[in-house]
């Protein structure tokens, strides 16, 4: 099965944790970085709040608040290119979704590490 930018086989290493192609759009976008600077902001912003709540629902919500959660969390990241990130998200939502056993606190920690690397 195909997981968010990768291969059969490949782990989330192999993606890159800013997506470059995704970094010159948002600065090509009305000539100037102003965009681009708009969004870092926002994601800079938005990403400790929207991990707070992931970290507080595993321990007191459920499956479909948390996959919620998550895939709000993947929506900032694809906003600013953030690869590894928006996997690490996609991921968590997918097996939440699913029903699939795992261990919530190492993707929870997985998920909490990767949007650091990007601020």
């Amino acid at each position: 099965m195909r997981q968010a930018g990768l291969v059969a086989g490949e782990t989330a290493d192999v993606l890159p944790v800013i997506d470059a192609a995704a970094v010159a759009v948002l600065k090509s976008i009305g000539g100037n970085d102003a965009l681009f600077r708009r969004v870092v902001n926002l994601f800079v912003k938005n990403v400790p709040e929207s991990l707070r709540k992931i970290e507080a629902l595993q321990y007191g919500g459920d499956d479909l608040d948390l996959a919620d959660a998550a895939h709000a969390l993947k929506s900032i990241c694809i906003g600013i290119g953030a690869k590894r990130a928006q996997h690490a998200c996609h991921e968590l939502e997918l097996l939440l979704r699913t029903g699939q056993p795992f261990d919530m606190m190492e993707k929870i920690a997985r998920l909490s590490n990767e949007p650091a690397q990007q601020v």
